[in-house]
């Protein structure tokens, strides 16, 4: 059975006016204004649009379509370029970029599907190689870009992306091609491969990512992804973890198949099996723990980054099916409202504004820009987090891990960590919130053994729970099991600084007990 794609109407040549000649292709490439990359990207995805509408020779398309598939590749890289790796939300004309990307590429993966459907529509073939393996694999590659771009910058997910994705693949599956790797193509990666790695991102739960930890988790894919399967799905298989369940007639991710209710169906269901993936990262966790030799363990220098292991142990929950809500989510009969700040500076400052005549500032600088606050609506809320929705139009860079701060009201100012966010659409925004304190102070922190000092927040538990106090600062700072000297306007206090509660490349969370050496110490004044 054919792939089921959505295609356009064809429409005869002599109604369109397009240069489909080798020598027309040639000279219509040379004009192609590669030196500016969205003029270039809105030409060449007009151009692969209209070609797809037009009623050509295959033999022609093909070549067609060859002779631009290295053309899009560098134009992409040239646009990835302008929004890669920038703070996120993206602007207007970053924006545009990461969209005429996604454009392009969807256009060469439609061009490159009426290539494949009208290939398996010819009842003989009876000269040349065969370029179905081809196909295949340029079609996953555009649609896994698309899908990258959109979780690189917080995008929704483009509709039929998935579908396109989950019928490409299973055509193979079903038909002995998912080992293939096609001997004329540029990379050496199979059908399966590729789908696989694109099912595993997605499963990641990319949203929740820090940007510089995402290539960590596509590192780990392609060191590790082998040990997940994927098979034709069994009507006995039922509510096992690391399984997840893809429907390949519906556009959408993979789902776990312990919250899958309906019946799996052989002939269209596949299964993904990472449980063996999962097992795998809980031993390389334990190596790490017991500061094994990177190298010894199949990892990257980068292991060794604080935060590596928290990004780990959430590739293991979420690819062993196993990361389950603390609390049920509440939706709001009626939406409040919150003041919300991200970053640690502009925590500080909130907490403890700087005055003109202070000796020690325990906000920022004079010179400092005031903090930017949004004003935000509850989409949902749990009993530890929140779910808000940006209610203005100001624009502000946020990352997931970073500290937000927030209050109701003018009350006191809270502090969480933003968990997730998502991009509806241009100058939009919705974010998930943990809570981790109701008030925090804004102190200094001093190590007593190399007198370095920076800015923290010390985190105030609610007098009703059993939590500790603990101590944010900003990454690289501090290290466990060492002794500091915390101040404030209110003293000076020697901790002993315990256990690194988690890492982010914003931030670090410590575990710290008062030092058995006394409480205050009044060797300065305290600061009014």
């Amino acid at each position: 059975m054919l792939p089921r794609y959505i295609m356009p109407t064809r429409e005869p040549g002599r109604n369109i006016n397009l240069e489909t000649k080798p020598k027309q292709v040639e000279a219509w490439l040379t004009r192609l204004p590669l030196s500016n990359p969205i003029e270039a990207a809105d030409i060449m995805a007009d151009y692969l649009a209209t070609l797809n509408q037009l009623d050509v020779a295959q033999d022609t398309r093909a070549k067609i379509i060859e002779r631009m598939t290295p053309v899009v590749e560098d134009i992409v890289a040239s646009l990835y370029e302008q929004y890669g790796a920038v703070p996120l939300p993206l602007q207007a004309k970053q924006q545009r970029n990461a969209d005429l990307a996604r454009r392009l590429l969807h256009e060469l993966a439609d061009n490159y599907k009426s290539l494949l459907l009208d290939r398996l529509k010819r009842r003989f073939n009876l000269f040349g190689g065969n370029p179905v393996p081809l196909y295949l694999q340029r079609i996953l590659l555009a649609l896994q870009a698309i899908l990258e771009i959109s979780f690189e910058t917080h995008d929704p997910v483009s509709a039929g992306v998935w579908i396109d994705l989950h019928q490409t693949y299973n055509y193979a599956l079903r038909n002995g091609m998912r080992e293939s790797i096609p001997e004329s193509g540029t990379k050496m990666l199979s059908i399966e491969q590729i789908y696989k790695s694109t099912l595993l991102l997605a499963l990641a739960d990319p949203y929740r990512f820090p940007q510089a930890e995402l290539p960590w988790a596509r590192d780990i894919i392609t060191r590790f992804g082998n040990l997940a399967t994927i098979y034709p799905a069994e009507d006995s298989i039922k509510n096992n973890s690391g399984l997840f369940i893809v429907e390949v007639n519906t556009d959408g991710p993979p789902t776990p198949i312990a919250r899958d209710g309906h019946p799996t169906n052989p002939r269209w269901d596949l299964l993904l099996n990472t449980t063996e993936l999962a097992k795998h990262l809980a031993l390389i966790l334990t190596h790490l723990k017991n500061k094994d030799a990177a190298d010894r363990i199949g990892l990257p220098d980068a292991s060794r980054d604080p935060a590596y292991p928290t990004m780990l142990r959430r590739l293991k929950l979420n690819w062993g099916a196993s990361l389950q809500r603390q609390s049920q989510r509440r939706k709001q009969a009626n939406t409040h409202d919150f003041e919300v700040s991200f970053g640690l500076k502009s925590a500080h400052q909130l907490i403890a504004p700087s005055v003109a005549d202070d000796t020690i500032h325990y906000g920022l600088g004079n010179h400092e820009q005031p903090p930017a606050i949004l004003h935000c609506k509850t989409m949902n809320a749990s009993m530890g987090g929140l779910a808000l929705i940006k209610a203005s139009n100001a624009h502000v860079h946020i990352r997931v891990g970073d500290v937000v701060s927030l209050r109701q009201e003018k009350a006191e100012w809270g502090i969480g960590l933003v968990r997730w966010f998502r991009i509806p659409g241009q100058g939009e925004m919705c974010f998930g919130v943990q809570l981790l304190a109701p008030q925090a102070i804004a102190v200094q922190v001093r190590r007593k053994d190399n007198g370095r000092q920076w800015s923290s927040l010390l985190l105030l538990p609610s007098p009703n729970s059993k939590q500790l106090p603990m101590l944010i600062s900003q990454p690289g700072c501090f290290a466990p099991d060492i002794p500091a000297e915390i101040s404030s306007s209110q003293g000076t206090q020697l901790v002993q600084i315990e256990k690194r509660i988690e890492a982010t490349p914003s931030i670090e969370l410590f575990r710290f007990q008062m030092h058995s050496l006394g409480k205050t110490i009044e060797t300065t004044p305290p600061i009014t």
